[in-house]
């Protein structure tokens, strides 16, 4: 079964749970990311599935990215210095993280989608 971390009133999460859904795959619930942040393990799946590059998961057109002002910072941080900050920050991770303990996904797109959990 699928864990689907996002924000439940979040038209991304919901339209890549629906997609899946309607494609017959289980999952649980929607895990509320601010609440319930990925494990850094996760985190570190969905690193790894984006090439090891960490940008790529990072939620860079949120508010707290900005507040942080994380632009900058970004660049003299360690990858273990980033996950654990998106471990304890789970707004900074782009949504909605899908996974299933072994592998991990960032993104609505149904090509991801689909190449991740269909094929």
């Amino acid at each position: 079964m699928l864990k689907i971390y996002g924000l439940g009133h979040c038209s991304t999460t919901k339209k890549a749970a629906n997609y899946l859904k309607a494609e017959g795959i289980a999952m649980g619930d929607i895990i509320d990311i601010r609440e319930t942040p990925p494990a850094k393990e996760v985190i570190q799946l969905a690193v790894d599935a984006n090439g090891g590059l960490v940008k790529k998961i990072i939620n860079t057109s949120g508010n707290l990215y900005r507040e942080m002002e994380l632009k900058d910072k970004l660049a003299e941080m360690s990858n273990d210095e980033v996950v654990s900050l998106l471990h304890e920050n789970g707004m900074l991770i782009k949504r909605p993280l899908i996974t299933n303990g072994q592998k991990a996904t960032v993104s609505a797109k149904e090509s991801i989608l689909i190449d991740a959990w269909l094929s």
